[in-house]
């Protein structure tokens, strides 16, 4: 019910608004992601989502993001709803707050935290520091992603997340690439790898196209979540 009351609302979103409020970016996308080992490649992740961003005000918007995943081998499902709030001080530069749900083989794990993004010249960035509540376990994760327009079609970039929680560190570092292929459609890769408290470390692959739609060329801040910090798992 929960799942269908999200998708409802997601929906109601994309219908003609009035008052202040407008909608200001939106973005669409599929991704795939497996660990590179060949033992271990049935450890694979296929995520469908998209987000939908608000302005209310000259300096003040609204996002919401929706993502549906699957995973191989252990044939998990998992939902995942965040809502960002944010506050612009500079058409480029972004402060926001943000709270979210993950639904994952019948757990809930619920996550709150900050962010901020910005874009200097050819260079953006984002920060974002995230609390997990799941049933009375607790952990802390920090994400730093950045990208390097090369010229109208191509951009690098890089990702790097930290987990800790109960005295595990989780650890995911990859270099990202984008293609826009036409305006408004952008294939997207990814190469890096997961470390997790008691494993050996994985390599990991991820490829995906995404389609980004108004004046700001899609949403503010990108995806939050546990669900969203592991690759192909």
């Amino acid at each position: 019910m929960q799942k269908k009351l999200l998708l409802a609302l997601c929906a109601a979103g994309l219908l003609p608004q009035t008052g202040i409020a407008e909608v200001t970016g939106a973005e669409v996308g599929f991704h795939y992601s497996t660990l590179a080992d060949a033992d271990a490649r049935d450890l694979n992740k296929a995520t469908l989502g998209g987000a939908l961003e608000y302005g209310i005000g000259p300096q003040f918007s609204v996002q919401g993001d929706l993502a549906q995943r699957y995973y191989g081998l252990t044939n998990w499902d998992g939902t995942t709803f965040t809502l960002h709030g944010s506050y612009r001080p500079t058409d480029a530069m972004a402060a926001g707050a943000f709270v979210g749900h993950d639904w994952l083989d019948n757990q809930d794990v619920i996550y709150y935290g900050l962010e901020f993004a910005n874009k200097v010249n050819q260079i953006s960035y984002e920060a974002a520091f995230t609390h997990f509540d799941s049933m009375g376990k607790n952990a802390n994760g920090l994400t730093l992603r950045g990208g390097y327009a090369v010229n109208q079609q191509l951009d690098l970039g890089g990702r790097v997340d930290i987990v800790h929680g109960d005295g595990d560190n989780n650890y995911r570092v990859s270099g990202t690439a984008g293609y826009e292929i036409t305006p408004g459609i952008k294939a997207t890769g990814e190469l890096g790898f997961y470390d997790g408290d008691g494993m050996a470390a994985e390599s990991f692959v991820g490829v995906g196209v995404k389609a980004t739609f108004g004046n700001n060329n899609g949403v503010t801040f990108g995806g939050r979540g546990l669900q969203d910090f592991l690759p192909g798992l």
